[in-house]
């Protein structure tokens, strides 16, 4: 059993809880977990990986948005009146940042996170809320929008980067 598969419901709560919470800080408005669908058409995706050092697994963190949300995002987050599409990518990778970590406090004590990797997709299809492949899926509507984090165990993530390693004793101050 890894701590990124078999989640229980209380784990799958809290996940709908880091996703709102994100959203309602970051953008200052009301999120709430929600079963929708998300639409399909173009959407802005980060993705990025935390791995648990104890167990030695991989997970994908990744967050969805659609365009208007992610434009209202950027425009917010960067104070921009008109984001291009480098600021949607920007603000989508910082959030997935924000909710990357938080996933990782809840599932792992030893883990690294990756650096998000973010894009848009112009037609992308969305998953079901209980797919087959063991991934969980949350989703939250915020400003009338759905929004979608999944977490993706055993998911490939060699196209990731990850920050270096640094040791406890590189940290600490020498006399």
């Amino acid at each position: 059993m890894s701590v990124f598969t078999d989640l229980d419901d209380e784990i799958r709560e809290e996940l709908g809880v880091i996703l709102t919470d994100v959203f309602a800080s970051v953008l200052r408005e009301e999120a709430i977990v929600t079963n929708n669908q998300l639409p399909v058409g173009p959407v802005v995706m980060s993705r990025l990986a935390v791995h648990d050092l104890a167990a030695d697994e991989v997970a994908v963190v990744e967050v969805r948005v659609g365009v208007g949300l992610a434009r209202v995002m950027a425009a917010r987050m960067m104070s921009v009146s008109s984001p291009g599409p480098e600021d949607l990518v920007d603000s989508i990778a910082e959030i997935s940042n924000i909710a990357g970590g938080n996933v990782k406090t809840l599932l792992c004590h030893q883990a690294r996170l990756s650096l998000p990797a973010a894009r848009i997709l112009d037609d992308e299809q969305f998953a079901e809320a209980e797919p087959a492949d063991g991934s969980t899926y949350v989703r939250a509507i915020v400003l009338g929008h759905v929004v979608q984090l999944a977490l993706h165990p055993h998911a490939p993530a060699a196209d990731l980067l990850w920050p270096p390693e640094t040791s406890d004793a590189t940290l600490e101050p020498t006399s």
